[in-house]
């Protein structure tokens, strides 16, 4: 991986394709509390995927949440749905799940919160680690007490 210096942030090379992100040493400055829950429902999300721990990753979503998944052409709907397509990101061991860059909205009306932005992840594969940069958009609502998943779209960088 090689670094390059920008105004804006920092440009890597991932296999040969650039990536830039800001990197961000502390989260966005929000006193908000449905942020807060928000985010932390982010990074239960990323530590979930990162131990292979599918029933705990599943979990973390709505009911009736959507899930576009990363590595899948399909559209997810169903707890069953998101239990396979987790089963299968999953499979070779857990992939470390990095947030690179994220903005946020919040939305008072409906309390949601929607957290946007780049994370990598890192497959340990028989050959060598494979790096996947992605985008991502989560929303997220808060259900019987709990801040939820109930929109997920993931898209690889091509």
């Amino acid at each position: 991986m090689e670094a390059v210096d920008s105004e804006a942030g920092t440009a890597e090379r991932i296999q040969g394709r650039k990536l830039r992100h800001d990197i961000v040493e502390e989260p966005q400055a929000c006193e908000d509390p449905s942020f807060s829950a928000a985010r932390a429902t982010l990074m239960q999300w990323t530590e979930a995927v990162a131990s292979g721990r599918v029933d705990d990753i599943v979990k973390l979503y709505a009911p009736d949440a959507i899930l576009v998944p990363t590595l899948s052409n399909e559209v997810i709907v169903t707890a069953e749905g998101r239990h396979r397509y987790f089963e299968f990101l999953v499979s070779d061991g857990g992939p470390a799940c990095d947030v690179v860059q994220e903005e946020y909205r919040i939305d008072q009306r409906r309390d949601t919160v929607t957290i946007g932005g780049i994370y990598t992840f890192c497959f340990r594969r028989p050959g060598g680690e494979e790096i996947v940069p992605a985008r991502f958009m989560f929303t997220f609502e808060e259900v019987n007490g709990h801040w939820l998943i109930c929109g997920h779209h993931s898209s690889r960088f091509v």
